[in-house]
């Protein structure tokens, strides 16, 4: 649901604490989606494909 709101438009923060006013505080759990919503899944697998490097 927090993505489809970010792609209607909404910005990340908001879109988050949309689903989490109306589900549950604890929605949205997923520390690593989380991060995705709010960067974008490009710049998020180029920041995840650093932390796997040496």
């Amino acid at each position: 649901m927090a993505q489809t709101l970010v792609e209607l438009g909404h910005d990340a923060a908001s879109a988050i604490a949309l689903v989490r006013r109306r589900r549950s505080p604890w929605a949205l759990g997923n520390a690593v989606f989380e991060q995705y919503l709010r960067c974008g899944l490009d710049v998020h697998e180029l920041l995840a494909g650093l932390e796997a490097r040496p």
